[in-house]
């Protein structure tokens, strides 16, 4: 029995799966000649990008090659990618690029479509909100094929470290690209281009990594942007005790709408317009939960999920923010 697949194709019976031998040739030039045509048009269209003829990422959205983020010209633009049930959101702010977290491992082909939609080749910060697979997974892929100047993230101890392979590749990848790293501590500011950002958290080491999360705020004129990673409630009850000023007109809400995350009395205190929550379609925690979700609604507070509606692009003049999402295309304004 052993024998009986190869007995086939050597007893002299026709391989009813096997093609005529000039059909075989055939199709072999056909594929041969289709790769040159390919590589001649890539070569033609770096070299009008060379001369600034055209952009390529301009190029792609235009012709729908890409589907992904539509780039904005205004001075500040965040964008929130859908990137599954992960994180990846990304801060333009003149000319200067933000990336916050950078999604697990198998949405690293979609935000590298965002990032040539948006003609982004440089990344000044790449923020690493915490070290579990979902926010760093394709952390390691960035930076290998894009000049990151900086990474921070949090500084992890023995009660805490992680030992997965996206974490050792992505430490590996810092250290061959020689990517300036900073520890993620409360106070720590910098700026992104005109706008600030400021950390407030971690604190402290936790055994808990979502407890470990950066929580910063990025403020642009008199507009304002939290962002959270996974962390729950009890970094939620520690900044409510804080001299922070953690007030933001859009909320990035914790842990993917999780009910561990977002209390009442904190939701209150930051007093958001707009919340966006990253989570996939029908994932199997249940994000998010409808504690989160009537936790917001009570507060009178406008829900903007990825999975329902696709990349989320939030543009500010400084004074007023206009959200947009990929499919409904819908457009509401905050003042």
């Amino acid at each position: 029995m052993a024998n009986r697949g190869n007995s086939l194709y050597n007893s002299g019976k026709k391989n009813p799966n096997a093609y005529p031998k000039n059909k075989k040739l055939l199709k072999e030039k056909i594929t041969v000649a289709v790769v040159i045509i390919i590589a001649l048009i890539g070569c033609l269209v770096s070299l009008l990008e060379n001369e600034g003829i055209i952009n390529r990422g301009e190029l792609l959205n235009d012709t729908g090659a890409v589907d992904s983020v539509k780039t904005s010209d205004s001075e500040f633009t965040v964008y929130y990618l859908d990137a599954g049930q992960s994180d990846c959101s990304i801060i333009i702010c003149n000319d200067q690029v933000m990336m916050i977290d950078a999604g697990t491992y198998d949405q690293v082909e979609n935000i590298r479509e965002a990032l040539l939609s948006l003609n982004i080749s440089t990344i000044d910060y790449m923020i690493i909100t915490h070290q579990h697979d979902d926010h760093m997974g394709g952390a390691a892929a960035i930076i290998q094929n894009y000049d990151v100047k900086n990474i921070i993230m949090p500084r992890l101890s023995e009660v805490n470290m992680v030992t997965t392979y996206a974490y050792e590749e992505l430490l590996t990848s810092i250290s061959d690209r020689s990517v300036n790293a900073i520890a993620a501590e409360p106070g720590y500011h910098f700026n992104v281009g005109t706008a600030d950002v400021d950390i407030f958290s971690p604190s402290e080491q936790d055994k808990n990594i979502n407890n470990m999360s950066v929580v910063l705020k990025v403020v642009f004129g008199n507009t304002s942007f939290l962002f959270q990673g996974d962390a729950e409630k009890k970094i939620e009850n520690a900044l409510l005790k804080t001299d922070y000023d953690f007030t933001a007109d859009v909320i990035k809400v914790g842990h993917h709408g999780s009910k561990t995350s977002s209390t009442a009395k904190y939701i209150q205190a930051v007093d958001p317009k707009a919340a966006i929550i990253s989570c996939g379609a029908d994932n199997s925690y249940g994000h998010p939960h409808s504690e989160t979700l009537e936790t917001l609604e009570n507060a009178d507070v406008d829900i903007y999920i990825t999975s329902l509606i696709g990349d989320i692009t939030a543009v500010s003049d400084g004074n007023k923010i206009t959200i947009t999402n990929e499919k409904t295309e819908d457009v509401k304004t905050y003042e």
